[in-house]
């Protein structure tokens, strides 16, 4: 997951514990029909999924021309612009005590951190304090550093949160550092390199850190010169779909891409459940025919992962590995992808209905497109999207519909803050109480150095490696076989995933 360094005021740390409760959908999945283990040799056509869309939802679907190589119409220079409207929430003390005792935020720390935070609230109170709690701008949320309420352009200080260079030295960074600043002329070149710090890191693209810094730029002119609206928009209540473009955060080789782009369809799917539209993206293999049956790898993230259909492609091209269908789900170019809050939606919050779009819609959707061979198709996830494959895996067992027999689960980020569902997932969400054996093929992955990439963030929840490894021991205890986990040497959270794409094309879909 990425996830940048955390920083904040010392009076508006609490917005690094914003938590996300996974919550339960009341509707029931399609009723389950018998498994058989898949034998099928690839290029056969499965049985065809029934197609469950609503009216709506299917009059909704648009193949439309691939839109991501569009010029960017965008101001991306470092000076603010005095047409882009920002949008601030100020609280006081009362606000920040009132979010407490509305929301489970105690049991999320020990007790002496949750004191500390209550007095410092109460001490706002006394001292007549306010901060911002929460800034958009133009409907796009703001997750960089907060300008002071009522700040002039003189001096500020912050509190800053450093990386941990390995799990061991994460304790030592309980202790923020206070980053001091004479005025805001002094803050700007400092930020520059702090977000740039991230970019070499890898906690965040240059694209991101662009925008963030630019962002950045047009909310504190807009403090300083007092041109923001003051509004409520708290943080659990931001209108994502108002987001004006996030098409500038896919990340792709536009060169890469500008070759396949003949083979590359992309489609508009509404969602009537999660009222939500996605854009995915499908690349046909070399020399396709649409009377012959393909297996799919279908990749969540699409806003990073389409960046991967032309590697991909470019294997069966080689004859190196079986000819497949690449589909990646991205968000509506109105949605930020990138954006965690939004991610731990869908992959969290509301996780079922989301699995429950993917098995009943989208995929028989396809299946009416192309011919499919369901026994060898693949669905992927990372990081959050691997918490999500996980929670999928083990629960296909409810579903009438079987699109995949292969599932990745990437780097779980098991311990996110997004990701709280009273551990159901350490039992499987009890597939196992269900079935006596897997009928699925797993793929379980990780990166050898990734641990220390949010070492700050885990508390007393398993690190992501640690995560991987006893979801292997609990497969053990299952006495299943059908688990394979591969840690790649060398590798940060998400650097090995290009590596991981091609040794698993190489070995699940070899020629």
């Amino acid at each position: 997951m990425k996830k940048k360094r955390a920083a904040a005021l010392l009076l508006s740390m609490t917005v690094l514990i914003s938590l996300s409760a996974c919550a339960q959908n009341e509707k029931e999945p399609s009723p389950p029909e018998s498994n058989a283990n898949s034998s099928s040799v690839i290029g056969q056509q499965s049985e065809k999924l029934v197609n469950y869309m609503s009216q709506k939802e299917k009059s909704s679907v648009s193949v439309g021309r691939f839109s991501l190589l569009d010029e960017d119409e965008s101001d991306t220079s470092d000076s603010p612009s005095d047409k882009q409207v920002v949008q601030i929430d100020v609280w006081d003390g009362n606000d920040y005590l009132e979010w407490i005792r509305q929301s489970d935020v105690k049991s999320q720390f020990k007790e002496e951190q949750y004191n500390n935070y209550t007095m410092s609230y109460k001490a706002m109170i006394n001292d007549d304090i306010k901060s911002i709690r929460t800034v958009v701008i133009d409907g796009r949320r703001y997750s960089g550093f907060m300008p002071p309420y009522n700040y002039d352009g003189g001096q500020m200080s912050y509190s800053v949160m450093q990386t941990a260079s390995s799990a061991a030295d994460s304790e030592n960074n309980d202790r923020p550092e206070e980053c001091k600043f004479n005025n805001f002329e002094e803050f700007k070149p400092w930020y520059r390199e702090y977000i740039n710090k991230d970019v070499s890191d890898g906690l965040m693209t240059q694209e991101e850190a662009d925008q963030e810094y630019n962002d950045m730029l047009v909310i504190f002119d807009s403090v300083i010169n007092k041109t923001y609206e003051v509004t409520d928009i708290h943080i659990d209540s931001i209108d994502y779909s108002a987001t004006t473009d996030a098409k500038n955060n896919w990340e792709f080789n536009a060169s890469e891409v500008s070759e396949i782009i003949d083979s590359v369809k992309e489609i508009s799917v509404y969602d009537e459940e999660l009222d939500t539209t996605f854009i995915v993206h499908v690349t046909l293999p070399p020399d396709f025919n649409k009377s012959e049956t393909y297996p799919v790898f279908v990749m969540t993230d699409g806003v990073w992962r389409f960046g991967d259909h032309p590697a991909l492609r470019k294997m069966m091209k080689n004859k190196e590995t079986q000819d497949v269908l690449l589909v990646s789900i991205g968000y509506d170019f109105s949605i930020d992808g990138t954006d965690n809050g939004i991610r731990g939606e869908y992959f969290c919050d509301k996780k079922e209905q989301f699995l429950n779009f993917i098995t009943d819609n989208l995929m028989p959707y396809l299946g009416d497109e192309y011919k499919i061979d369901y026994e060898h198709s693949t669905l992927y996830g990372h990081s959050l999207g691997g918490v999500f494959t996980h929670y999928a895996a083990f629960n296909s067992d409810q579903y009438a519909n079987q699109p995949f027999h292969n599932y990745i689960i990437g780097s779980p980020a098991f311990w996110s803050p997004y990701f709280n569902n009273n551990g159901e997932y350490k039992s499987e969400y009890g597939y196992f109480d269900r079935n006596d054996r897997l009928e699925k093929s797993i793929y379980v992955s990780g990166g050898e150095n990734e641990d220390a990439d949010y070492a700050q963030y885990y508390g007393e929840n398993d690190s992501t490696l640690e995560g991987v490894s006893n979801l292997m021991e609990r497969m053990k205890t299952y006495g299943i076989s059908s688990v394979e986990c591969k840690i790649y040497e060398g590798s940060n959270h998400y650097e090995y995933i290009p590596e991981m794409f091609r040794t698993f094309f190489l070995e699940y879909y070899k020629k």
